[in-house]
């Protein structure tokens, strides 16, 4: 539970930092094609810190492979997926963006974990 915990509160604390920074502080800065890509990646960030706390809530109580699988890929596509956009927007580093498609895969696989995980604990009882 400590892992999934630990996930969701960087997860989500980069969220809300970058998601605030780019409603309040980039304004000036950047481009608002740029404020998009940030947006998106505080987004997306966001939605999965809360996915890594819903995973923490019930980790205890189902005890499967699968969802320490989804935590992993939640936690770490959501840290390459964003960082990329980040760092993207914030450098205009070009090249980073062929590491938001490994990112977004590793979350999609989460969720599919999470899919095969209800269908075993369906079948079980």
């Amino acid at each position: 539970m400590r892992a999934y915990l630990l996930g969701a509160g960087v997860n989500g604390a980069i969220g809300v930092a970058m998601g605030a920074w780019a409603a309040h502080g980039l304004q000036s800065t950047l481009d608002a094609a740029a404020i998009e890509w940030v947006k998106t990646g505080a987004s997306y960030q966001l939605w999965h810190a809360a996915a890594l706390f819903g995973l923490g809530a019930i980790a205890n109580a189902q005890r499967t492979r699968l969802l320490p699988l989804a935590g992993f890929a939640f936690g770490i596509g959501a840290l390459v997926f964003s960082g990329a956009l980040y760092l993207y927007a914030l450098a205009g580093l070009g090249w980073i963006t062929a590491l938001a498609p490994i990112g977004g895969a590793a979350m999609i696989a989460g969720w599919l974990a999470v899919i095969v995980a209800a269908f075993r604990l369906r079948s079980a009882g």
